[in-house]
């Protein structure tokens, strides 16, 4: 049909697009945009598996998941390992797709809908990848750095933190053997300096690691989106004028991490973040929606593809009723072209997409249930 060809296109730009990038999807009806959103994700996966294939068939190593016996690899590298942005992974042309799907009528109702935009991207990250790894990495993790050659060598080993453990036991080791002697070997059971220097030592060295681990469990148990909602919750800090700043730092450690895994998988990773229902929400939250996306978006190595499925018409006079239009003349296109990188008008619908949806109108709940099903047959 004629909205294949429109969808196939957005989807191979996409494919090749610098990130980080806001896409306006326009089209003037809701139910359409879904379906055209449809189409767009099952083209990418197809170009996703495309390029996988290709990069197999070139004899490069095979891509790998934190999950299963990569999630023990995925820790190991994370504890003592620093991944490398080599020249051969700026090669790579596989991909990654990570889909996420932002319903702002759903978050209608609270006071902040920014902050259910900043809440869901963390928090299918944390769903995708696992609760695991992104603690580790919030503790011990660290940010990819540029190779300074042509080397191929992605990952380097931080002597840093091994000195430090192999200090730490080896401090543990001895105050445990001192208290040992103290306790067991016989005449000098009665001096109690051995004892409380043993026990002192064993006990400052144990609390570190014991420290360390309970940061690990910290952020296990508490997810980057109870972070936020704890600081959106908190009337003292809300009116600092750090708090954007405390949820941008909560967003760079989710690029980073990003970044880091990018390298561990062996691929390029993209998160494509669809906005969607956000016409059927107040002027100061639709406002309020893209203020958040310029938060995420105001760093330059995010991989973010934001797509902004509304129709135009009506996002447009929400806009002109908000603050925000104070130095554009009041004019929420210009304010739309500003936030919006690659705009993309989906014409109207022809004759082919028209027959397509009569068709699937007239088809009973047991046809739509099949389709679902061969879908995800298709995906496996």
């Amino acid at each position: 049909t004629e909205d294949d060809v429109y969808c196939r296109c957005l989807s191979r730009t996409l494919c090749h697009t610098a990130t980080p990038v806001t896409v306006g999807f326009y089209a003037p009806c809701g139910h359409r945009l879904e379906t055209l959103l449809a189409k767009v994700n099952a083209f990418m996966r197809e170009e996703m598996a495309r390029r996988e294939a290709a990069e197999l068939l070139c004899g490069h190593r095979k891509p790998r998941s934190p999950h299963g016996w990569g999630l023990l690899v995925a820790l190991w590298l994370l504890a003592f390992y620093e991944p490398v942005v080599t020249e051969g992974h700026l090669r790579r042309k596989n991909l990654e797709f990570i889909f996420i799907r932002f319903s702002a009528w759903e978050f209608e109702g609270c006071d902040k809908l920014w902050a259910g935009l900043v809440t869901t991207l963390c928090q299918n990250i944390r769903q995708h990848f696992g609760a695991l790894p992104l603690s580790v990495f919030h503790v011990l993790g660290s940010r990819p750095r540029f190779a300074s050659g042509f080397s191929q060598r992605e990952w380097i080993l931080k002597k840093g933190t091994c000195l430090r453990l192999w200090g730490l036991l080896l401090v543990l080791a001895v105050g445990v053997a001192i208290l040992l002697v103290a306790l067991l070997v016989p005449g000098i059971k009665e001096h109690h300096a051995l004892k409380v220097v043993g026990s002192a030592v064993a006990s400052l060295s144990g609390s570190s690691l014991v420290l360390g681990a309970l940061s690990i469990l910290k952020n296990f148990l508490v997810s980057e989106k109870k972070k936020i909602e704890r600081l959106t919750n908190s009337e003292r800090f809300a009116g600092q004028l750090g708090f954007m700043s405390k949820i941008r730092g909560e967003v760079e450690v989710l690029v980073d991490f990003l970044a880091f895994m990018e390298v561990f998988e062996r691929r390029r990773l993209r998160v494509v973040l669809e906005i969607t229902s956000l016409d059927l929400c107040y002027p100061e939250k639709v406002a309020g929606v893209f203020n958040a996306m310029a938060t995420l978006l105001s760093d330059a190595n995010a991989p973010f593809i934001f797509v902004l499925a509304v129709d135009p018409s009506v996002i447009v006079p929400c806009l002109e009723q908000t603050g925000c239009m104070k130095g554009l003349a009041d004019n929420g296109y210009l304010y739309l072209n500003r936030a919006v990188t690659l705009p993309f008008s989906i014409p109207e619908m022809g004759a082919r997409s028209r027959l397509r949806s009569v068709e699937a109108a007239i088809q009973t709940r047991e046809d739509l249930m099949y389709r679902i099903i061969a879908g995800n047959v298709a995906k496996t």
